[in-house]
């Protein structure tokens, strides 16, 4: 499902300031209050519990994810996929396609154990019932219910009192891809050929419907027809008084609008939009085959992403202002991969989930590639009031075909429904929550070792809060004549339990960068520059990610320490250089001791979800 809560102002607990993004040429954004700030999320899994094992389902939607939709009802989230089991690594259970977890830490919840036979792909909540749309033909045994069901979010078993169906003129399977809540009303959309109400009324309905929320009494005043395909996914728009569809499809109500339609909340009738929306963003050329599989709204946002790989941002009216492109326009991978896959608006931000593992292109709007290229992993995020790319967020995350659902809770977290098996250095078991961390503005001691060799490459060393590029930070860094290997030490100016370490290296560079990093911690200052002394001093501890990270510009490594000092530095005794390239560090931790002294100069220190970060 894809979520569009209102834009809202910037967090008052503000992260890490970026550089600008060139914008595309084109239409200049509507008025809004710019961001200046951003949140970093840590980019690791820190829920115990995940999925595991996957059904393909029936063909009739061939994408194999564990999880097509997240929703959340007070203290729970529920996934709902292809997956078999829910496991936490060492033990797993049987519960296919539908399970439940505790929002605050990602353990499983065992009572809840619906019985389904087949796929979900969209979950959606209201009045106290969990809705449930896939192409299952039975629910609790009952095939009455093939498709869509209303079940207690308890226990996961079927609230007949809904008493909600869908089914086919053909007696073909019918599915479910999308749901949706919004003013009173619940949306269905998928493939399917009628729907009957609570009340036992039938309503031909080709592949989009709506009924009460609460009662389940069908609208049979709101009738779209969608011919020729499937509907995927719908964002309603009640501010427009209008509803937004994309997916697989030709034509609604008689007129060709591939891909993309925009119809009233009254009636159901096309809108007036532009009718080529759809081929002019989301055509792959040639194949009959072009989808707009996410689509959300919010104020005067509209964002919609699919086939060939491709973001697109717009006002209410549907004038653009920002193209996205990933993975298509690199010669090195002939164009494979990219499709958009989930679109999640959350205070003003657009987090978007991708077939995409290389770099993602800001085009201008006569669709042209531009020079600003960044790496991406499967999920980035667009700042919906300038349009930039937010580049703190990063998340390491391995995996294929990456995610098809996202979710923030309301604790501010980011719920992956992905194929990935790991997510920074820890197992991940395709359901990954990525955390908002809190800077503390500025404060920590900071100095840093250059190579001897060149006074000149100082510059290279500067550690100044822009993850893009290498610039030199204002301030400057205290700096060693000594020779030695070129490294960052840190002051945190008092005692932490430090959870991880992040590095960034920037993006328009070519330096082995992040190859063999060593990070060393201690509650004393570190009393030597010579590894081997530092090894033999039991107060000292070494954390290591050796080995080639490829195309990664964030590195993160695990703690979990007492520590007050740090030290970045890298082994490049193997490469032969003796530049250690940043643009960030970040520390993630908890205080545990009395207040820094009063000479190192913090400023702030601001808290929240238990966890803080460090920035200089």
């Amino acid at each position: 499902m894809v979520r569009s809560p209102a834009l809202r102002a910037p967090s008052v607990i503000a992260l890490l300031l970026i550089a600008a993004m060139l914008p595309a040429i084109g239409v200049a954004p509507p008025a809004v209050d710019a961001q200046e700030t951003v949140e970093i999320f840590e980019p690791r899994a820190s829920n115990s519990w995940g999925v595991a094992g996957l059904d393909p389902g029936s063909g009739n939607f061939r994408y194999y994810s564990p999880i097509f939709d997240i929703e959340q009802i007070g203290d729970t989230i529920y996934a709902g996929g292809k997956f078999l089991e829910v496991t936490n690594g060492a033990t797993s259970v049987d519960q296919p396609y539908l399970a439940s977890f505790r929002s605050t830490d990602g353990a499983r919840r065992g009572a809840f154990a619906p019985e389904l036979d087949w796929s979900v792909f969209a979950l959606a909540s209201h009045g106290g019932r969990l809705f449930v749309g896939g192409e299952f033909p039975t629910v609790d045994d009952d095939p009455s219910q093939a498709g869509f069901a209303a079940l207690d979010p308890q226990t996961g078993r079927l609230d007949a009192s809904f008493g909600v169906r869908i089914g086919t003129n053909n007696g073909a399977q019918p599915r479910v891809h999308a749901l949706e809540v919004s003013d009173g009303h619940l949306y269905l959309a998928g493939s399917f050929s009628w729907i009957e109400g609570s009340d036992g009324q039938r309503v031909n309905a080709a592949r989009l419907a709506r009924v009460d929320a609460i009662s389940g009494i069908v609208d049979a005043s709101w009738r779209p027809i969608v011919q020729a395909g499937s509907v995927w996914s719908l964002a309603a728009d009640p501010a427009n008084d209008r509803v937004l569809v994309g997916g697989l499809f030709r034509v609604v109500n008689g007129e060709s609008t591939a891909a993309f339609a925009i119809v009233d909340d009254e009636t159901g009738a096309l809108t007036d939009y532009d009718r080529t929306f759809g081929l002019t963003y989301f055509d792959q050329g040639g194949t009959n085959y072009d989808f707009a599989s996410a689509i959300a709204v919010a104020d005067d946002r509209v964002v919609v992403g699919g086939q060939v790989h491709r973001l697109v941002v717009a006002d209410s009216d549907l004038n653009v202002f920002d193209v996205y492109l990933t993975n298509r326009f690199d010669a090195a991978n002939g164009g494979r991969g990219g499709d958009i896959q989930a679109i999640e608006i959350h205070d003003g931000t657009a987090f978007v989930a991708c077939h995409c593992w290389g770099q993602i292109n800001h085009q201008t709007l006569d669709l042209q590639f531009t020079d600003d290229v960044t790496d991406v992993r499967s999920t980035y995020a667009v700042d919906l009031a300038t349009g930039d790319l937010v580049e703190s967020f990063q998340p390491d995350l391995s995996g294929s075909s990456g995610p098809w659902a996202l979710h923030v809770d309301d604790r501010g977290c980011l719920w992956s429904g992905t194929d990935a098996t790991q997510a920074g250095q820890r197992a991940a078991y395709g359901l990954v929550r990525s955390c908002p961390t809190t800077d503390v503005a500025a404060g920590a001691s900071v100095s840093m070792r250059p190579a001897p060799e060149s006074p000149d490459d100082a510059a290279m060393f500067a550690v100044d809060g822009d993850l893009r590029s290498n610039r030199v930070a204002s301030s400057g860094f205290a700096r060693s004549a000594e020779a030695a290997t070129p490294s960052l030490d840190i002051d945190l100016g008092r005692l932490h339990d430090v959870d991880s370490v992040t590095v960034w290296m920037p993006t328009d560079r070519v330096d082995p960068g992040l190859l063999d990093l060593h990070v060393w911690t201690s509650a004393a200052p570190l009393p030597s520059h010579r590894w081997a002394e530092l090894r033999a001093d039991p107060a000292v501890t070494e954390a290591v990610r050796s080995g080639d990270h490829g195309g990664k510009r964030s590195i993160t490594i695990d703690l979990d320490q007492p520590t007050r000092y740090l030290r970045v530095e890298a082994d490049f005794r193997a490469v032969g250089t003796g530049r250690l390239v940043l643009t960030e560090v970040t520390v993630a931790g908890t205080p545990i001791d009395a207040p820094p002294a009063a000479d190192l100069d913090l400023r702030s220190t601001l808290q929240t979800r238990e966890r803080i970060v460090l920035r200089w």
